[in-house]
């Protein structure tokens, strides 16, 4: 079960996958290198020749994976046949409610995953994405070396920051902007602060789209102009608010 999350580091492949949320539907054609551990992406619905994005996919550890089934629940079950490959379902429902649920349809040959479905805690399907068509190629190391499909490296960038709540913890931390990134292996949530604009009240509002939140909050200190936290990520409403929580606005003034 490990190498199903893993699979696309050691697989080059290209192909069209449809993405739907919140009543909308994309076509992107996916290019992925196993070597450069990037793909480019072209959104076909924008306009008649796209330019490529880039995009870069977390990597999931052993050590990461352990850390995930403290909090989700995981089966495996068979699957579908997603553009004429059959398939295992992996479903991963949370044990908590600060996080949502996934069911991943991965290649029964390869693990390489190629629909995956994210779903609130009532189990209603938020966005989904499953490929239409896809070609391998190249060298297939998730066949030749299962173990491979996931990485047992300890690097500097497997390394946990602090944790901000259960199961999530700091990866990334910028001071100008203020701003960091959590995670939990799966969901990720990016956290800014800024100044509170001239004249804004202080409250909390949040927009959903599909999996991803909008979330503010504005916050008034004593002596100080206010704050406003934002809360952008694939995560419920409890878990922003909580991230807001955990911002500490203090008065430095003696």
């Amino acid at each position: 079960m490990v190498g199903l999350l893993g699979a696309h580091q050691h697989i080059s492949f290209r192909g069209t996958l449809l993405y739907e949320r919140a009543g909308s539907r994309q076509f992107i054609d996916v290019d992925w290198s196993a070597g450069s551990g990037e793909a480019r992406l072209r959104r076909l619905n924008r306009v008649a020749d796209p330019a490529s994005e880039a995009w870069s996919p977390a990597v999931l550890t052993v050590a990461r994976f352990c850390d995930l089934l403290r909090f989700y629940v995981p089966r495996v079950e068979q699957g579908r046949v997603i553009a004429g490959k059959s398939t295992r379902r992996l479903t991963l429902q949370p044990r908590d409610t600060l996080r949502l649920g996934y069911i991943v349809d991965v290649d029964g040959e390869t693990g390489l995953p190629l629909g995956m479905m994210t779903a609130d805690p009532d189990g209603k399907i938020l966005e989904r994405y499953e490929f239409a068509s896809i070609d391998l190629s190249g060298e297939n190391d998730a066949l030749i070396n299962p173990e491979r499909a996931i990485g047992n490296e300890s690097t500097e960038s497997d390394l946990r920051g602090r944790s901000v709540l259960p199961g999530y913890y700091v990866v990334k931390d910028h001071a100008t902007p203020a701003a960091f990134v959590v995670t939990d292996g799966l969901a990720t949530a990016s956290v800014f602060l800024e100044p509170l604009p001239p004249g804004a009240v202080p409250g909390e509002a949040g927009v959903i789209e599909g999996a991803t939140l909008a979330y503010t909050r504005g916050v008034s200190v004593a002596g100080q102009k206010g704050v406003l936290i934002s809360v952008l990520g694939e995560v419920p409403m409890v878990t922003a608010r909580l991230l807001a929580d955990a911002i500490r606005p203090t008065n430095d003034d003696p």
